[in-house]
């Protein structure tokens, strides 16, 4: 018998996987899943077990987006007894289920715009290849998306700097903070790119495995994608110091996040594969920030951005002089 907790794992592992193509709509985004009823054999070993998974199937089939198909079986000891087989279950529920619900609104409300703004081109690749960007936006980024994408499609070898965008309601930094939704919507709509010109970000990287004398070295996102570490644990820390100071710890690599840069790091082979341990700030926007990462990165846990953490250094806190109002995702 599989239980709901284990459909709720098997979503979660579809989702890491499918989710891009489910938003770009070359994939059916529902999950269809055989929930093997028992026998009459495991049904008279445990009664009541059988009774509370059938219970809690049909609780689960209550919710919106949720199907269960049940089936009759006779048993001689048992007579006709009405069990739970299958259960399908939405991209909507599925997204619900990882903890993705506004997100994932979200995501599509940019891609309805999408389709809508440029109806005659094929824009799938470029909305999977965009989708962990379109999956951190605030709903209030959604316009300024289109927008953006309206202004480099009209300009597409503009050449300008990200930060001279003239586009209205776009701060200097908000294509830096967007460029993993922008960077692929804007290649498919006009074949060849933003037409952007943008300053290198450079990581600080240190390999704790290494000697404590070992200082790291600065490198922008491809250079840190050509060092190839084979590494157990990503720790992605926000403060330069902290990572410049962090003492050997085996199997881990340490990378400065750059703010909202850290997200970009899902670009990263051997991140993608490690677990990632996310270390910021403990204020509005660091738990933004590790919403993005997580939005990215859905392996990521956090480390000392806890109200325990906040309370042994309390003596330490200052107010935070302009929180910000954007959904963490956390």
């Amino acid at each position: 018998m599989r239980s709901v907790d284990d459909f709720v794992a098997f979503a979660r592992r579809q989702w890491r996987r499918r989710y891009p193509d489910w938003l770009a709509g070359v994939a059916d985004g529902d999950l269809d899943w055989t929930l093997h009823p028992p026998t009459q054999a495991e049904a008279l070993a445990s009664p009541d077990a059988v009774a509370a998974w059938a219970t809690s199937w049909q609780r689960f089939g209550a919710r919106p987006g949720a199907t269960v198909e049940w089936v009759s079986r006779r048993w001689p000891s048992m007579g006709t007894q009405r069990l739970p087989a299958r259960v399908r279950a939405s991209g909507e529920l599925v997204a619900g289920l990882v903890g993705q619900t506004a997100g994932w609104a979200i995501a599509r409300q940019a891609v309805d715009g999408l389709t809508r703004g440029w109806p005659d081109l094929d824009l799938a690749a470029g909305i999977a290849a965009a989708a962990r960007g379109m999956l951190a936006l605030e709903a209030d980024d959604v316009p300024r998306l289109h927008a953006v994408l309206g202004w480099i499609s009209a300009h597409p070898d503009s050449g300008i700097w990200e930060r001279e965008l003239p586009v209205v309601g776009i701060d200097t930094k908000w294509v830096e903070r967007h460029r993993a939704a922008i960077e692929p919507l804007a290649a498919s709509i006009t074949g060849t790119g933003t037409g952007l010109r943008r300053r290198g970000i450079g990581f600080l990287v240190r390999d704790l495995a290494a000697a404590a004398d070992n200082t790291g070295l600065s490198v922008d996102l491809a250079g840190l994608a050509r060092l190839g570490f084979v590494s157990a644990v990503v720790l992605v820390v926000e403060n330069l110091t902290t990572v410049a100071t962090l003492p050997p710890l085996p199997g881990t690599v340490a990378i400065h996040g750059m703010g909202f840069a850290a997200p970009t790091l899902a670009e990263v082979d051997w991140v993608r594969g490690a677990d990632v341990v996310y270390w910021g700030d403990l204020d509005t926007y660091g738990f933004q920030i590790l919403g993005r990462v997580r939005a990215a990165l859905p392996q990521t846990r956090s480390v000392l951005m806890d109200v325990e953490t906040l309370r042994a250094a309390g003596d330490f806190a200052v107010t935070e002089p302009r929180p910000t109002a954007a959904r963490s995702g956390t």
